[in-house]
């Protein structure tokens, strides 16, 4: 039985009202949305919504249909948690029937069922709770079947503002109109629509209810810590243990059989599988809990939640759990609730300015869902590194728990292509050992710096020049500058910082504070390599340029005024060091490779690259379009997908690395280089094609030269009877009807196309 504070009754009875008046109109597809803060217990509502709802729905004769049917949308796995908590508030009542999509009896959705799905199952045409098949047992016709039988269709959005950003959206409105309900209920702490039907939980009548703790506070009282040579993520990870340990011992006091738990959460919290900056805290946080505390993974009070390892979180939401730390990531831990968490430690990274309210709403629960005599207990804490004048804590949405990765379709049928690689790493991409000879050629040149072999006296004028470009030399500490004493709600806000406390860098941490800034500009070489290089050569220069040891010098470029002077030194040297490596590969034997090519098995696509829902034959799926891609390059992709019934698939090649496909050729220089063809197709015939589209006249340089290699690829795999065809493809438009021409022979130009054969993918 479903048991309701003051509020949640109230917005039960608003929200009941406002779907009655809903289903009452003639519109589909009507918004009401209903916004109630992380702890106040929205599937609570919800259950007892859906409960009140399908009670009274029969007896409603003013309405034309007087059955509904229910879909529940969540990101994740939200929808399991879902799921699971209305089957428990429904366990005892038959009114409404929770179900997954192998649950679906007779092909149709029952009146008064509650399917839940993932977001992630329905996103994509070729998922298969979507996709159209045989049987007809998908999403949409169990609908359709149920509309047919005046049964509506009410969907629930769970935690709507997660489809905020824009490639979600545009998604999101799509698949809600195929379904197109009568009703969409959207749910969120911060929904994004807007509409005139509108359900709002005050955050002051949950903390009225003692449901969610009255704030939380933010570093609290840090500046009355000795730092004594101490690094700060050692002092904030002492701080929060003191914090947790001074928790336990108020419960105790109480009476209460709570074990407070400290969640520690990675800088990293966009990426499932760890990074070199999660490792490095990784290393600090369970060092320093095993030496200094006798937390462990085997004494069972500490817990791992990270990519591919789990130690210790079963059972660890119950109050009395063991656990004391659990060290996690947000997109691992994404829609996991833990009530008796009462501090967080946020290691946050330069570039990591806000929090969201997914993060610090972990430790807003009450665990009894009330307050306490002592204070103390009735706050949450929170304890960051971030070095802002402003903490911003802002709404969360799917970005950090999709990426553009493909992979490669099932029925993949191997091309068999011999492709070539030019492996030029050791000239362009990556620093080498002559850079600190380029970055001093630019200093001298730039900075007329001077240096004599075998003395020292100039070490002090070369000073001198330093001085000259404002350079300050004489930085006894780096500090850095964090929040104190910041009262926050744990809701969407921006608020000002009046407190701060100071902490000198160690050595060790500014060490790793250099690293990262040489790292950050090493660009465009791989910054793996090149890191230690970019790293070595500054301290050198300091060395031979100005007798400075190593540990001065890095204080004096991490220095925030001197920052700008030595990153321009740094990218003019870079520059330089370019121009050296053009001179020595033009001048080299290149190291050429040949292998066997097949579609990569997965892809990585960055932010340039967006989802193309319709396309079915691409080799990779799903199919990602380079934002800028040509007109042709588009207009072609979509001639493919007309033609897809006699392809076995179609390829979008790559650039520039060894995991795409390239034909050798000599450019208009004289040099050896790759040809990458736009595009690789395999017809249902087994008929390799191999296609770079061009409008006519485009790159008059090379174009020929390229289309030539390639016929002289195309001869030899022919001779070894594969059956190939390809070269430079030209688009014409008679009539307005778009057709593609190629030629089998060599050719001096793009612009002279008679002669020229025409792609038809039915012909081959």
């Amino acid at each position: 039985m479903i048991h309701l504070k003051n509020y949640q009754d109230e917005a039960v009875i608003d929200l009941s009202q406002k779907l009655l008046k809903l289903l009452k109109r003639p519109n589909a597809r009507q918004n009401l949305v209903f916004k109630a803060p992380t702890g106040s217990g929205k599937t609570v509502m919800m259950a007892s919504l859906l409960n009140k709802f399908c009670e009274e729905l029969p007896e409603r004769y003013e309405l034309e249909k007087r059955k509904a049917a229910f879909i529940w949308i969540a990101p994740n796995k939200l929808y399991i948690q879902s799921y699971n908590s209305l089957k428990g508030y429904f366990a005892e009542m038959r009114s409404i029937k929770p179900i997954f999509f192998e649950d679906v009896t007779d092909n149709e959705l029952q009146p008064n069922e509650v399917l839940f799905v993932n977001w992630e199952s329905i996103n994509k045409e070729k998922n298969t709770m979507i996709r159209e098949n045989e049987s007809n047992k998908n999403l949409y016709s169990f609908i359709n079947k149920a509309k047919l039988n005046d049964t509506e269709i009410i969907v629930i959005i769970d935690e709507e503002h997660m489809f905020a950003n824009t490639k979600t959206a545009k998604r999101a409105n799509e698949v809600l109109q195929k379904i197109y309900p009568k009703i969409e209920i959207r749910v969120s702490a911060t929904p994004t629509t807007n509409s005139d039907y509108r359900t709002l939980v005050e955050r002051q009548d949950v903390i009225a209810e003692e449901m969610i703790k009255e704030g939380i506070i933010l570093n609290p009282a840090l500046d009355t810590i000795v730092q004594q040579g101490r690094s700060l993520e050692e002092i904030l990870l002492e701080q929060a243990l003191a914090k947790r340990e001074e928790l336990r011992q108020a419960y105790e006091s109480l009476g209460v059989k709570i074990n407070p738990l400290l969640l520690i959460q990675l800088p990293n919290d966009t990426s499932d599988n760890n990074t070199a900056d999660d490792e490095k805290y990784i290393d600090v946080v369970l060092q320093n809990l095993e030496v200094k505390y006798n937390i462990t993974v085997n004494n069972n009070k500490l817990a791992v939640w990270l990519s591919g390892r789990k130690d210790n979180i079963e059972d660890i939401e119950k109050p009395d759990n063991m656990v004391e730390v659990l060290l996690f990531k947000q997109a691992i831990a994404l829609g996991w609730d833990c009530p008796r968490a009462g501090v967080l430690l946020i290691f946050r990274e330069l570039k990591s300015t806000t929090f969201t309210i997914q993060t610090v709403g972990r430790i807003l629960r009450m665990p009894e869902q009330k307050h306490y005599p002592n204070p103390l207990l009735n706050q949450g804490y929170v304890f960051t590194n971030l070095s802002k004048n402003q903490i911003e804590i802002v709404k969360d949405d799917m970005s950090y728990i999709t990426m553009n990765k493909a992979r490669r379709i099932e029925d993949y049928v191997p091309v068999q292509l011999n492709s070539t690689y030019i492996n030029t790493r050791i000239v362009r991409n990556r620093l080498g050992a002559t850079f600190r000879k380029a970055l001093y050629e630019i200093a001298e040149l730039n900075w007329e710096l001077k240096r004599e072999m075998g003395s020292d006296h100039f070490f002090e004028t070369n000073k001198q020049l330093l001085k000259k470009r404002f350079i300050n030399t004489d930085i006894n500490t780096i500090e850095i500058v964090i929040p104190e004493n910041v009262l926050l709600t744990g809701e969407e806000q921006t608020k000002l910082v009046t407190e701060t406390a100071r902490f000198a860098k160690t050595p060790s941490e500014l060490a790793r504070l250099f690293k990262d800034f040489c790292r950050a500009l090493t660009a465009p070489y791989a910054a793996v390599d090149s890191t230690p290089v970019l790293e070595g050569g500054m301290k050198y220069f300091f060395e031979d340029y100005f007798g400075i040891i190593e540990y001065d010098a890095i204080k004096i470029m991490l220095y925030d005024q001197n920052q700008p002077i030595f990153i321009e030194l740094i990218e003019k040297a870079k520059e330089r060091y370019q121009e050296m490596q053009e001179h020595k590969a033009n001048n080299a034997t290149k190291d050429v490779q040949n292998y066997q090519w097949e579609v990569p098995i997965e892809r990585i696509y960055n932010e340039l690259y967006e989802e193309k829902e319709a396309v079915q034959r691409h080799a990779l799926e799903p199919f990602y379009e380079y934002n800028r891609a040509s007109k042709p390059e588009v207009k072609f992709a979509e001639f493919l997908e007309e033609n897809k019934g006699n392809l076995h698939w179609w390829y979008k090649n790559g650039e520039k690395a060894k995991e795409h496909f390239a034909v050798p050729y000599i450019d208009y220089l004289g040099k050896q280089s790759l040809f990458y063809v736009d595009f690789v197709i395999l017809s249902k015939s087994n008929v390799s094609c191999l296609f770079d589209t061009k409008t006519a006249g485009s790159d008059p340089a090379n174009a020929h030269l390229k289309h030539n290699a390639l016929v002289n690829f195309i001869a030899e795999r022919n001779g070894k009877g594969l059956k190939t065809i390809g070269g430079i493809l030209i688009e014409k438009s008679p009539n307005n009807v778009s057709t593609w021409w190629y030629c089998n022979n060599k050719i001096t130009n793009t612009k002279d196309t008679a002669g020229w054969d025409m792609f038809n993918p039915i012909s081959l």
